[in-house]
């Protein structure tokens, strides 16, 4: 069974969808919701970079960083512009 949330927020959406004249919203909406995903393929170039970052970060080649130590990064620099 649906939380009592769900449904209202889904009933919330519907009545948005119903009572909107904005034929761009209605797109995005339709776009969205599509099973259509190939404006999502990558090519094959892509592809090629994707593979090549992961090898090189299942080698050991190219490190990563937890979310941890992202927001700490991006802290510091941005205090760093700021001084």
């Amino acid at each position: 069974m649906q939380s009592a949330n769900l449904q209202k927020d889904k009933l919330e959406l519907i009545d948005k969808i119903i009572h909107t004249e904005d034929q761009s919203t209605l797109d995005f909406l339709k776009d969205v919701f599509s099973d259509d995903n190939s404006e999502y393929k990558l090519t094959d170039e892509q592809k090629l970079i994707v593979e090549e970052a992961t090898a090189k970060y299942y080698s050991g080649e190219q490190s990563s960083f937890t979310w941890e130590e992202i927001k700490s990064n991006a802290r510091k620099s941005f205090n760093e512009k700021k001084s």
